[in-house]
């Protein structure tokens, strides 16, 4: 069973001993249900608890960040940095099929040599090598990244379920009924919550692996594009300085033509990932370089092959930075929801602590 059926198995097993419970305590009561009851606040500190439980994953990335600031590296240390990891994989990986052919062998001796693999490359504080099993006893290296305070999708994974638990949890310490506005708002932002993280789980699905997709076609991260993008843009400027008013024409016509814009926006939420080429583009620039004046050809030749140029890279620059304003779209819609909903939780408790 995958981790992720594993979690969500065990959250649907948790949803129905809180609903048998609930179904139990309320056959007890002389009244109707409600959140005053002991059983009641007792499911209320639970869902509250979920609540929180589930911001311990923001308080862990968030962490994480502060802690690996200080290894922040600049683009050209990044290279170096993706090439050690490549290489120590490649090593790792051989040493992996050694141990299949021979899974007889000593765990101890591979596992030096697997630290033996990291260490010379550099790269002990982000790859992990573990020998599981032992002698005669099917012996596995098992190769992956590391992580600081626990792997971040198992923390992932507890922040859904228990974000999605809080909302059964809540809604039966309610009775399923809530007299006052501030505890209905308070629930309104936690279904608000829950549907955006549901939302966000099939986003982080998808995008993740689409955006390593384009960087692996494109061979280059979104801050390389970006630079040889503003290098191709500085020399355009520089070509068509001082040139004739059909040629600066041309190309302003040109430069316009791909309909690419770097510059986020709400319709990239809607708009296709992949940007259309315009294939007789080629054919129509060679023949309009013969209006051209002739002293001018050379320079006109160069500035199509720079727009070639430029199209190609904002065809590929614009797919990546859309897949991240997708996500940074959605975290500005989830973010916000979690701020009223803890404002009008403790609100809630407040009120009803003092009253």
């Amino acid at each position: 069973m995958t981790l992720s059926r594993w979690y969500w198995s065990a959250a649907a097993a948790v949803t129905v001993l809180i609903l048998l419970y609930y179904h139990y305590y309320t056959t007890t009561l002389l009244g109707p249900p409600s959140g005053r009851t002991p059983e009641g606040l007792a499911l209320g500190i639970l869902g509250f608890a979920a609540m929180l439980g589930a911001l311990l994953y923001s308080a862990r990335r968030r962490w994480i960040g502060r802690a690996m600031q200080r290894i922040a590296v600049d683009p050209e240390a990044r290279k170096d940095l993706k090439m050690r990891e490549r290489r120590a994989l490649e090593q790792l990986q051989a040493l992996q099929r050694q141990v299949l052919r021979n899974p007889a062998g000593n765990p101890r001796t591979i596992r030096q040599q697997a630290k033996q693999i990291l260490e010379d490359n550099g790269v002990t504080r982000y790859i992990r090598a573990r020998v599981t099993g032992g002698r005669g006893q099917g012996m596995r290296l098992e190769i992956s990244r590391r992580e600081w305070v626990g792997r971040l999708e198992t923390w992932y994974y507890w922040h859904l379920i228990l974000g999605c638990l809080s909302v059964v949890l809540i809604i039966t310490h309610a009775g399923f009924r809530f007299g006052n506005l501030i505890a209905t708002l308070a629930f309104v932002f936690l279904v608000g919550v829950v549907a955006t993280g549901i939302l966000g789980y099939f986003i982080y699905w998808f995008i993740p692996p689409a955006l390593t997709k384009v960087e692996e076609r494109v061979e280059k991260t979104p801050e390389e594009l970006r630079e040889e993008l503003n290098e191709v843009n500085h020399r355009l400027a520089s070509i068509v300085q001082g040139k004739s008013e059909l040629f600066r024409e041309i190309y302003q016509q040109e430069v316009s033509l791909p309909g690419v814009s770097l510059h986020p926006s709400w319709r990239w939420v809607f708009g296709p990932a992949e940007i259309p080429r315009d294939t007789a583009r080629p054919d129509r620039l060679r023949l309009i370089v013969r209006e051209i004046p002739g002293h001018e050809q050379e320079d006109f030749r160069e500035m199509i092959r720079l727009i070639f140029q430029k199209e190609k890279l904002e065809v590929s620059l614009y797919p990546q930075l859309r897949y991240d304003y997708l996500l940074k779209a959605w975290l500005a819609l989830h973010i916000p929801l979690t701020a009223g909903l803890m404002i009008f939780s403790v609100i809630h408790i407040v009120t009803i602590l003092y009253y």
